[in-house]
């Protein structure tokens, strides 16, 4: 699903990604850092637990956010990661689980 519009919120804690349909992501800076789809980050993700991801990111935010082609978004955080590439269809599956965490 390519979204309408992409909003990073005032506190920069989080982005809402609204889609034609109406429908709407709301995912936060630190469960968007702890997922990042960087190859750095898919080899730590298998060896650590998901929860001690949320404590080391509580205090993540984004400094900005980039079009990849028409497929993806880069977002750039305050501790400096900016390596990950979260393409349309990934935002849309994390997002899917974002209430567990």
């Amino acid at each position: 699903m390519i979204p309408k519009s992409i909003t990073l919120n005032k506190n920069k804690r989080g982005i809402q990604i609204e889609y034609e349909d109406d429908q709407f992501l709301l995912l936060t800076a630190s469960y968007l850092r702890a997922l990042s789809p960087s190859a750095e980050n898919k080899n730590k993700l298998g060896k650590e637990n998901l929860n001690n991801y949320k404590e080391m990111f509580k205090s993540t935010s984004i400094t900005k956010i980039e079009a990849v082609g028409n497929y993806a978004i880069r977002i750039i955080f305050n501790d400096g990661h900016n390596t990950g590439i979260y393409s349309w269809d990934y935002l849309v599956r994390i997002g899917a689980k974002s209430q567990n965490f």
